[in-house]
């Protein structure tokens, strides 16, 4: 098929004049990126000027072939541009697949999540835990744990996390949540959930730190788990609300690898692609991003 073809190449550039950073995430641009974002991911801004430098609108589709956590998606589907990715990796596939997903009832979705916060704060109490920031109040942190068995995960599982990435309490209380969503689970909100709690761990449970590397900083032993996932949920909710005349745009994701385009795409079904190809050596600069025809 023929296509017309740029290749993003991601940096982290420093803040220029007026505070503009040309590859962080806009506030006006936040909704649904935000639900979850790599902490590499190209700009939706970049994608939009480029879609609109090639001239596509609603009659082309766009192809991502790396889509990695959507954002090409995210963005066509925003300008009502039908798309499709592809992405091998289970957990960013799972993202774009829910960051694309917009059919959901938002006030369902936050009527759910207060119901499965009900429930985890109940097993919290249970354990005699409260999910309340104590980081001030060392004595009460330490009798709050003293006795428990806290819930962990599999050997082979826990070594893949970054050392320190997250304490063992906040680790306790978060699989506790998954736990709930599980046993709970209403398949009209369990995947916006799921996501939430990916986004409430990166965003205030663990110990991680984005600038640009992935790092810990400061130890976080016990902060309320449910209260930033609910914060998550209610963000989703507020987007979605914004952007349900959008939802019927097609945005397609296979869990299937760059290589094997053939066997998920139908022939000369797309008019462009854009992406961030997986580049070994990090911290490049857009750049050479001439439309070309390309063979697929």
């Amino acid at each position: 098929m023929k296509t017309n073809s740029i290749a993003i190449k991601s940096e982290n550039r420093a803040p220029q004049k007026g505070g503009r950073e040309d590859n962080r995430l806009r506030l006006a641009d936040r909704a649904a990126h935000d639900w979850y974002r790599f902490v590499l991911s190209f700009p939706p801004h970049l994608v939009r000027e480029y879609l609109q430098k090639l001239g596509v609108d609603g009659r082309k589709r766009v192809l991502d072939p790396f889509c990695g956590t959507g954002t090409t998606l995210v963005e066509c589907k925003k300008l009502g541009i039908p798309s499709v990715g592809t992405e091998p990796n289970p957990i960013a596939c799972f993202a774009s697949r829910v960051k694309v997903d917009w059919r959901v009832n938002p006030d369902g979705l936050v009527e759910d999540a207060h119901r499965i916060a009900e429930r985890t704060t109940k097993k919290f109490a249970e354990d005699g835990l409260e999910d309340i920031d104590v980081e001030d109040r060392p004595l009460f942190r330490s009798s709050m744990t003293s006795g428990l068995k806290l819930r962990t995960l599999p050997e082979e599982s826990f070594n893949l996390l970054l050392k320190d990435s997250i304490s063992p309490l906040q680790l306790h209380k978060t699989l506790l949540l998954l736990e709930t969503i599980q046993k709970e689970r209403n398949e009209r909100f369990v995947r916006h959930e799921r996501l939430a709690v990916a986004k409430a761990v990166l965003s205030g449970v663990s110990n991680l730190h984005f600038g640009p590397e992935v790092g810990v900083r400061v130890t976080k032993t016990n902060t309320p788990v449910v209260a930033t996932w609910l914060s998550a949920v209610r963000s989703m909710a507020d987007d979605l609300r914004a952007l349900k005349n959008k939802a019927p745009t097609e945005a397609i994701v296979h869990p299937a690898d760059s290589r094997s385009l053939r066997g998920v795409l139908e022939p000369n079904s797309v008019d462009a692609v854009i992406t961030s190809p997986p580049y070994p050596n990090g911290g490049l600069r857009v750049k050479n991003c001439v439309p070309c025809n390309e063979d697929f």
